[in-house]
C-alpha cells in the first residue's frame, strides 16, 4: 500500500507499506511493549515484596498462633524462584478450632521437577495442629495464558495456579476461605521460607528492564517506518528519457 507522497528539502517521498515487513515490526513492538508491562509488574511486585517486609517487622511480636487442622485440598502457586531456582509456593487451608472459615497460607517454597508436565504432590499435616502465622499481602502476577488449574497424574489435587482468586477457592472447594493471605512462620508443614532478595535493588532492576524493552519497542517502531519511506525517482527519470530522446530528435 503506498500512501500519497510529500515533499521534504525539495525532494518527494512516498511512505510503502509492505505487508510482510509492517507485520515483522508491528509484531516485535506488540512483543517488546509486552516484555516492559511485564517488567513494570514485577517492579510493583517488588515494591509490594518490601511492603510486606516492613509490616513482617512490625508484627514479629504480634504474631498469630492457632490450633486446628490443614485441609486436605490445596494449591502450588506457580513460576515462583527461590535462589534462582524455580519452583512453587504450596499453598494450604488452615481451619482453626471453632471456626466456619478457613485461612489461605503460604507454607514456602518447594522446587518444581525438571519435566513441566510433572506436578509435585506434597502432603499436609494431618490431626489437631498449632500453628503461628504472620498476615502477607497478596501480589497478583500478569498471567499471560488461561489458568486451567492442572492437577497431577491421577490425582486431582493439589491445583497448579498461576495466581490467588480466593472466590475461586471457594467454589473449588466448598468452603468459605476468610479475606487475606497468611505465611506459616512456624508448625509442621512448614517448607523453605519464602525468599526475599533486596526489594530496593530488584523493583530498580525490574524498572530498568521495562524501561529497556520500551525503548526496543519505540526503536522498532522507528525502524519499520523510516524504512517504509522511499524517495520517488520514478518521474525524475522519465523527465530525463523525455529530454534525451527529443536531443535525439533535434540531432537527426
Amino acid at each position: 500500500m503506498i500512501i500519497k507522497p510529500f515533499t521534504l528539502y525539495g525532494r518527494r517521498y512516498f511512505i510503502k507499506l509492505e505487508l510482510g515487513q509492517s507485520l515483522i515490526f508491528i509484531a516485535i513492538f506488540i512483543l517488546c511493549t509486552l516484555l516492559a508491562i511485564w517488567q513494570w509488574n514485577r517492579a510493583e511486585e517488588s515494591r509490594l515484596l518490601a511492603a510486606q517486609n516492613n509490616q513482617q517487622a512490625e508484627q514479629k511480636n504480634n504474631q498469630l498462633k492457632l490450633a486446628g487442622h490443614w485441609l486436605e485440598k490445596s494449591f502450588l502457586l506457580d513460576n515462583r524462584t527461590h535462589k534462582g531456582k524455580v519452583g512453587y509456593y504450596q499453598l494450604g487451608l488452615f481451619k482453626p478450632v471453632a471456626s466456619n472459615k478457613a485461612l489461605l497460607v503460604n507454607l514456602g517454597w518447594l522446587p518444581a521437577p525438571i519435566l513441566r508436565s510433572d506436578i509435585p504432590s506434597p502432603k499436609l499435616p494431618s490431626g489437631q495442629q498449632q500453628i503461628t502465622l504472620a498476615n502477607i499481602p497478596i501480589i497478583k502476577p500478569v498471567v499471560w495464558t488461561s489458568d486451567h488449574w492442572p492437577s497431577p497424574v491421577n490425582k486431582d489435587w493439589p491445583k497448579r495456579i498461576q495466581s490467588i482468586d480466593i472466590e475461586r477457592f471457594e467454589l473449588a472447594i466448598q468452603q468459605v476461605i476468610e479475606e487475606g493471605y497468611w505465611q506459616l512462620i512456624s508448625g509442621k508443614g512448614k517448607l523453605i521460607n519464602i525468599f526475599q532478595s533486596s526489594p530496593y535493588l530488584n523493583k530498580h532492576k525490574h524498572l530498568g528492564y521495562a524501561l529497556q524493552w520500551l525503548l526496543i519497542a519505540i526503536a522498532a517502531l522507528m525502524v519499520g517506518f523510516f524504512s517504509s519511506i522511499k524517495e520517488q525517482v520514478i518521474e525524475a527519470k522519465n523527465d530525463s528519457q523525455d529530454s534525451n530522446l527529443k536531443d535525439k530528435k533535434n540531432d537527426q
